[in-house]
């Protein structure tokens, strides 16, 4: 009785195990082929596209996220993920360094692949800690180290992975290269013979002078001590604003000139004599001193947009708008900044001097309560310049700010895009901020990059979770995309490489060039489409000019 039980459940382990054997086989069929082919695939993307050894720096040296380097993990990683589809087809896997809204929306909505991950600026001392997991497919840091902090910078971009970084997105962030791209833009378009009007939608920022350039610098100060300068200043208050290039965000570096302050800038400058030899990157921008107000306050609002990728270019804007009021009441001549600047690190300080507490939510840095930041969506705009009679178009959203707005977006991306790494494993996260006049005039005041994500009230916590669930929803569809796309590839090479006893790079000839380009491109196809209810439905055509 006892050698029939050992006899049973001898039979049933070897059932069992040749069972497990034969799905083993199964599934990792051709595994020694299909890790040839995803490696000679990522080797030719390296070769041929934006990932490669140009983003590695001087930071190189540094380990800030105490990851473990492995020069074989791609290879690991793409393979795994093609003989486990649903890590990438069904879930999503993300790692993310530093904490705030965005990780605890993640963290409650997708699988954290280093829950513990800490963001160590400069570190060599200590050591790494930690593996990246194999089904790792959005690199959602808040820092761009995944792309410039690895020695082996390729081996840290594998082919089904999305960084929500590029590097280049300083073109669009930084004041002085926004400048700098907008007039180069401008003046390309101009000898193109573009017609006039054309040329006026292009027109997305107020008058500017580059300080750094020495001929724009001594026009500024030829206007500066005209007599005309001073008339109009005498009537109608400051005429300028500066600002600082670089890094320089939250109301840092803005300086409203008022007289003081133009003698102050006199000084730096020499009154124009020190034109060329003051490096600073500032930038001298016109005052739009003809706001549209609400409850006499001067306002802007924020528009966020993503880029899905780089390759093609792929931009989409946020359907909803938020929209900030400046501290303190608008008047052209008060030399106050909380009048002038809509910013929340301003109104932080303003209510800070008039001995109020407010609360600050996290690293968010932003303020508690709806005083401040009006509403979510720009229809409130739309109907209070309905009853003020200002409009009569109800639909004028539609009609006319969307448009404008989008085509500035449009015209900034297509200034900054000759500077861009063309990668489709690449992606961005930005908001610009916008300013309405009186006459309905839009302008860009600046592009930033990792907005901030208010934590304030209870109602924006669940519109940034769903805009930020609706970008990973964008991510995930490029991305599922293109794996699918190259898998299909995959299962067509297979059989040329096993009968012809070929590696892939023996066979690779002009057709198989053009076929991994295709692929490579991003695009939604192989029935993969975003979610219905997302909000960043508008997708940006950026079509040649």
């Amino acid at each position: 009785m006892l050698g029939s039980a050992i006899s049973f459940v001898v039979s049933l382990s070897l059932i069992l195990l040749t069972r497990v054997f034969m799905m083993s086989n199964l599934i990792y069929q051709n595994k020694k082929e299909v890790s040839q082919i995803l490696t000679q695939i990522n080797q030719y993307v390296y070769n041929n596209f934006g990932i490669h050894n140009s983003y590695a720096t001087q930071n190189s040296i540094y380990n800030s996220l105490l990851v473990r380097q492995d020069n074989d993990y791609c290879r690991k990683s793409d393979l795994y993920k093609y003989y486990h589809p649903d890590v990438l087809m069904k879930d999503t896997y993300f790692i993310r360094e530093v904490r705030g809204l965005i990780k605890e929306i993640l963290q409650d909505h997708y699988f954290d692949g280093i829950p513990q991950m800490q963001f160590f600026r400069k570190n060599t001392e200590i050591p790494p800690k930690y593996s990246f997991p194999l089904q790792l497919t959005l690199p959602f840091n808040y820092y761009d180290q995944v792309l410039t902090r690895f020695k082996e910078t390729n081996q840290s971009m594998c082919l089904f992975w999305k960084n929500n970084h590029m590097q280049q997105r300083h073109s669009l962030s930084h004041k002085d290269n926004l400048q700098n791209n907008y007039y180069n833009y401008l003046q390309k378009l101009r000898q193109n013979n573009l017609d006039p009007e054309c040329l006026l939608n292009a027109t997305y920022i107020p008058r500017s002078y580059r300080l750094f350039q020495k001929d724009e610098c001594i026009d500024f100060f030829n206007h500066l001590n005209s007599a005309a300068y001073k008339e109009k200043e005498k009537a109608d208050g400051p005429q300028f604003i500066t600002k600082l290039g670089l890094e320089v965000h939250r109301g840092r570096g803005i300086v409203v000139l008022f007289p003081h302050e133009v003698e102050n800038i006199k000084n730096d400058y020499g009154n124009g004599k020190k034109c060329g030899q003051v490096k600073e990157l500032k930038v001298v921008q016109q005052y739009i001193n003809n706001p549209y107000l609400y409850k006499g306050h001067k306002i802007e609002f924020r528009i966020y947009f993503v880029f899905a990728s780089t390759l093609p270019i792929i931009a989409y804007a946020h359907d909803k708008a938020l929209i900030r009021r400046c501290a303190k009441p608008f008047d052209k001549f008060s030399i106050e900044k909380a009048a002038h600047v809509c910013n929340t690190a301003i109104l932080k300080q303003t209510l800070a001097k008039e001995g109020k507490n407010p609360e600050i939510q996290d690293d968010n840095d932003e303020i508690e309560g709806d005083e401040f930041f009006i509403d979510w969506k720009l229809d409130q705009l739309q109907r209070m310049l309905l009853e003020q009679g200002k409009i009569k178009d109800p639909q004028w959203l539609q009609n006319y700010l969307y448009p404008i707005v989008d085509r500035s977006i449009i015209h900034a991306i297509r200034s900054a895009e000759h500077t861009f790494s063309k990668d489709s494993k690449l992606a961005e996260f930005f908001a610009a901020d916008f300013l309405l006049t009186d006459d309905f005039q839009v302008y860009i005041m600046e592009i930033n990059y990792n907005p901030q994500t208010l934590k304030s009230t209870p109602l924006r916590i669940i519109n940034h979770t769903k805009m930020v669930k609706d970008m990973i929803d964008i991510q995930n569809a490029y991305i599922r995309s293109k794996y699918l796309r190259i898998k299909k590839l995959i299962k067509k090479l297979i059989p040329r490489i096993t009968r012809q006893g070929k590696k892939l790079s023996e066979i690779m000839d002009e057709d198989l060039h053009k076929e991994i380009q295709k692929i490579y491109h991003d695009k939604l196809d192989q029935g993969i489409q975003l979610s219905e209810d997302n909000q960043f439905r508008l997708e940006l055509k950026l079509t040649k000019i």
